[in-house]
């Protein structure tokens, strides 16, 4: 596996992917202001691995007080605001903050400021293995639904499938969410080939989800975002699965943009659309998708590709970084914790009440 991002001798290291395919660049920094600016610029991407981010950068800030202990609070509180700031949608990165918040309410009192920052780094490595694990049972839910509803297809041919963005190594910290889906799944020979929807502007698929294929050595092909209805047309693609960054309580799902585009494509031609994601994701305080922030992001990553200047920077631009697919479009979400089919706020509603009894 690619290590994406690691927390070693009190530093983080993390793999810069505004360099890929093309240089595998990794950074190293014990600055916790330096690791919130990868997260704004997509050094650091992927929801999963945002909020793993988002733990050791609480970890790092905590490492960097140097004050008296009656103003660690309000240090800790004007750093975690930071970090809650990089990133809007991705509810992960509020899920990895709001923990070690409770560690912090929970130990400051009783313990010194070394003993509080050993237990805030024990936090956020127990929140890294949980997503990679996650992964794992992601991958193993996903596949086992692949089975179930594609029985009648597999007994003569294998799976073509669509996957948009990036949900694998470098998003998780684990085998990926959507992409490990496809990867256990191709393992199982369920799978036949990829094709991996470039993902303007910023091209995810063509430089990460590709890169991550040719590595993992599974067939692909990566396509033109605004191809897909033409491919499902022509019968080349059998269902679509993409990762998510913000799920509401009634399954209206936040992921990059293009995903609603090609949830609408997938429901004409009759086609599965999954959505992959650890529970992690689901914003259990929301109802539906109108109440997800959506980031919009600079002109220039649209009127630049690489510091080259393609357009006039003049132009006007709108540039949001995610959709909102609504919930009819969707045919399940495979979670870590299960399969959630329609009626999807049943769903949440009874894994909502199960993630309170474990607490």
């Amino acid at each position: 596996m690619m290590n994406a991002i690691a927390f070693e001798h009190d530093t983080l290291r993390y793999l810069d992917q505004r360099f890929l395919p093309l240089k595998e660049v990794v950074v190293a920094t014990r600055d916790y202001k330096r690791a919130i600016e990868a997260i704004k610029t997509l050094a650091i991407r992927g929801a999963p691995l945002i909020g793993i981010a988002a733990g050791y950068t609480v970890v790092l800030a905590a490492r960097q007080f140097k004050g008296k202990k009656k103003n660690f609070s309000a240090f800790i509180s004007k750093a975690i605001n930071e970090i809650e700031t990089s990133r809007p949608t991705a509810v992960n990165l509020f899920f990895a903050t709001a923990r070690l918040k409770r560690i912090v309410e929970r130990n400051l009192a009783p313990c010194d400021i070394p003993e509080l920052v050993f237990k805030l780094e024990q936090e956020a490595r127990a929140i890294h293995n949980e997503e990679i694990e996650n992964c794992e049972q992601i991958a193993q839910h996903g596949v086992k639904l692949l089975k179930q509803e594609f029985s009648h297809v597999l007994a003569y041919q294998r799976l073509t499938v669509l996957t948009h963005c990036n949900t694998g190594e470098l998003a998780t910290g684990g085998i990926g969410t959507a992409l490990g889906v496809i990867k256990r799944a191709y393992e199982a020979g369920l799978i036949e080939k990829v094709y991996a929807s470039e993902t303007r502007p910023l091209l995810q698929g063509l430089r990460l989800t590709a890169f991550e294929l040719e590595k993992a050595q599974l067939p692909f092909e990566v396509i033109t975002d605004s191809s897909v209805a033409f491919l499902m047309q022509k019968s080349l693609i059998d269902f679509v699965i993409t990762g998510a960054d913000r799920i509401a309580t009634n399954g209206d799902t936040a992921n990059k943009i293009g995903t609603y585009s090609h949830a609408v494509s997938a429901a004409i031609h009759q086609r599965k659309f999954y959505i992959a994601a650890p529970i992690s994701t689901i914003d259990f305080n929301i109802p539906d998708g109108s109440h997800i922030p959506i980031e919009r992001r600079t002109s220039l990553e649209l009127t630049r590709i690489y510091g080259r200047t393609i357009a006039k920077e003049s132009f006007p631009v709108l540039n949001f970084a995610f959709d909102v697919t609504p919930y009819q479009f969707i045919s399940a979400i495979i979670t870590d914790k299960g399969v959630l089919k329609p009626n999807f706020t049943d769903a949440i509603a009874e894994l909502a009440s199960e993630q309170l009894q474990t607490q």
